[in-house]
């Protein structure tokens, strides 16, 4: 990959910063770290086990991927508030919002006004993408509140292998807290910019029996920022948000029960095919969630798991149009689902992991409508389905040698009405001895289209028209990843990556219809490095700094799609000891050129105490520290080439822990 001058300089930044970061003093005079990162060792930090990379647990060195890893003290000192501020300071990801949804770009592949699609989204493990448009809900529309969060684990890569569809770029594992963790039992609040105020209660005990029961509620509302349009004028509170959470989990034994709530009201200034900036155009989302699962060790040593869960997601989206005269037009669509799985893991045949299983999910209701209700008509839309998905599935880590493994995984899906899909995963990885490890790893995934894709269709202007000839997309990669730990405080990865997607699912507007229509085009090549070095203090400092160069190429596509991811990525994250318990949280993000989207620099600073197991905590949080106001691609090259982000903001937050 050839660097211009430019990427030297960008680069150049980046090692400017974190020589200045090393530079500043991290005494161990005061051990200002959380309890359990303090209890770990050094070494172990650098390699903490993850669950998304297999339907196993396992150390990150020894998963087929280059995973990465960031810990709920980390979330903490850093303040990140949504799921996608925390993957935004991971490599190889880019992260952009409409001021309504967050989405996500991974390894120079970024489609404007795709839902999240390609990457797929677990709570412990779980599939949490929507049966409606398959999205995964990266930002304040997640149901999770992130205080319940341990830890965030990003596989890159194919893991259709593993879980199906949608894990056609990677897999985003959120871990949740478990019973008698610090902050398990926490009231929390906060106040920020743009009137953004929350409160939050959480806790677990003990309940006859040994049953242990843990639970969260969470309320968080925000005025809204003053977002500017594209004619010259602004929406006052025009992102103005309501969100509640519930968690709550029960465990007994080997039984385990979750359910999960999430209510979520926003507004949506900058909708394209309307009247920008009307307060009447919001988005409601609702997502219930239950889960339970039985997990049974035998004296064999070999480890069996049945699971049941269930679902439901409603959106409810109302939107002015200027048709004329201005109508207020609203969409719904509900999606439910049940479902089953069965799993056996086994050691018993030498040097093998084994893991076989079966999964059934039925989906009952597909519902789409959409219909003008100010002033009203009849639908324009009714649609009504219902579909099955069956799988099969096996993975095997096979010891070759005593510093040789292969890693394999195979599964069969078969969705009704799609053709039936095969998906594979291989990984070969190499432990030269205690410090560096090499994986080569090659992987396909595929994605079949979507209830939204397939069936949403509503005449006139800034409507849709379906196409019956919709097939699945699929995407086949393969990557070389080095980690090398030369002593117990340092981690050095590298990873060169490859990915070519076949007859992609792209939207396109018909110029003289107006109207939008999905179509299979050609495809996208992408390439590239990601580079990384983390360091960890005893006395509880940390620095993780990463590089990203990419590069993708469309190939016989109508829409182009491969200009819209950043070319050049270059992230900083340090968390520094100040003394007197109270810590530094700063980040910085360089990030390329993105469609009509500027370059630009962000700068984010946090100071903590870290959260205590009894007692106080506080943090105070500024985001966008120099106040850059950047902007991010819009879904539109013409239409809406560039969204305005907010600017500089603040928070405040304070904890008690009891």
């Amino acid at each position: 990959m050839r660097l211009s001058l430019s990427s030297l300089q960008f680069f150049g930044s980046a090692c400017a910063l974190a020589c200045g970061v090393i530079s500043l003093p991290l005494s161990a005079a005061e051990p200002t770290s959380a309890a359990e990162l303090a209890a770990l060792p050094l070494d172990t930090l650098l390699d903490l086990p993850v669950t998304g990379a297999s339907k196993f647990a396992s150390r990150a060195s020894s998963a087929a991927a280059a995973v990465t890893v960031v810990s709920a003290e980390e979330i903490r000192a850093l303040g990140y508030r949504t799921l996608a501020d925390v993957l935004a300071s991971m490599r190889g990801v880019m992260v952009t919002t409409d001021r309504s949804y967050s989405y996500i770009g991974v390894r120079g592949f970024y489609v404007p006004g795709d839902y999240n699609t390609r990457v797929l989204l677990l709570i412990d493990g779980n599939r949490i993408n929507d049966t409606i448009y398959d999205q995964a809900y990266l930002g304040s529309e997640m149901p999770l509140d992130l205080a319940m969060v341990e830890r965030v684990e990003f596989i890159p890569g194919q893991g259709s292998a593993v879980y199906g569809g949608n894990a056609l770029f990677g897999v985003v594992n959120v871990v949740t807290r478990q019973p008698g963790a610090a902050g398990t039992s926490l009231a929390s609040v906060s106040a920020g910019s743009f009137g953004a105020r929350s409160l939050r209660l959480a806790d677990s005990v003990q309940l006859p029996g040994g049953a242990a029961l843990q639970w969260s509620i969470s309320r968080a509302v925000m005025a809204g920022d003053t977002v500017p349009l594209p004619d010259g004028g602004s929406a006052r509170h025009g992102d103005a948000e309501g969100r509640t959470t519930l968690f709550a989990r029960v465990r007994q034994g080997d039984w385990r029960a979750t359910v999960l709530h999430a209510l979520r009201t926003k507004g949506n200034p900058l909708f394209p095919d309307g009247v920008q900036g009307d307060p009447r155009t919001v988005n409601h989302d609702e997502q219930s969630l239950l889960d339970l699962s039985w997990v049974h060790a035998t004296d064999e040593g070999d480890e069996l798991t049945a699971r049941g869960f269930a679902g439901r997601y409603r959106f409810e989206g109302r939107y002015a149009m200027d048709y004329p005269p201005v109508t207020v037009n609203q969409d719904i669509a509900v999606g439910r689902w049940w479902g089953l799985e069965g799993r056996w893991l086994s050691t018993r045949w030498q040097d093998h992991k084994l893991l076989v299983g079966a999964e059934l999910q039925v989906l009952p209701l597909l519902l789409q409508r959409n219909a003008d209700i100010d002033p009203p008509t009849a639908p324009l839309l009714d649609d009504r389905r219902s579909l099955q998905r069956h799988a099969l599935f096996v993975e095997d880590q096979y010891a070759l040698a005593r510093d040789w493994t292969l890693d394999t995984g195979l599964r069969w899906d078969q969705t009704s009405g799609s053709a039936r899909e095969f998906s594979l995963r291989a990984g070969l990885i190499w432990r030269a001895d205690d410090t560096l490890v090499a994986k080569l790893i090659h992987g396909t995934a595929y994605r079949a289209p979507n209830a939204f894709e397939a069936h949403y269709q509503v005449p006139g202007s800034g409507g849709y028209e379906i196409n019956p000839k919709l097939t699945s997309e699929g995407v086949r990669g393969s990557e070389l990843a080095l980690d090398w730990r030369p002593d117990s405080q340092d981690r050095y990865s590298l990873s060169l990556f490859s990915n070519r997607a076949r007859q992609l699912l792209v939207l396109n507007r018909d110029p003289d219809s107006e109207r939008y229509r999905f179509d299979n085009q050609g495809g996208v090549r992408t390439h590239g490095a990601e580079l990384e070095w983390e360091r960890i203090w005893a006395s509880g400092g940390r620095l993780r700094a990463n590089l990203t160069l990419q590069h993708g190429r469309d190939s016989d596509m109508d829409t182009q799609v491969a200009g819209y991811s950043a070319e050049r990525m270059a992230k900083l994250a340090a968390i520094l000891p100040l003394g007197r318990g109270w810590q530094a949280g700063l980040e910085w993000q360089g990030i390329g050129r993105r469609g009509a989207a500027a370059a630009y620099q962000l700068s984010n600073l946090t100071l903590s105490t870290p959260l205590a197991s009894r007692g106080w905590s506080f943090s105070a949080s500024v985001f966008d520290l120099f106040d850059r106001r950047h902007q991010d691609p819009g879904g539109d090259a013409t239409t809406q080439p560039v969204l305005p982000q907010a600017g500089r903001s603040v928070e405040l937050r304070l904890d008690f822990a009891f």
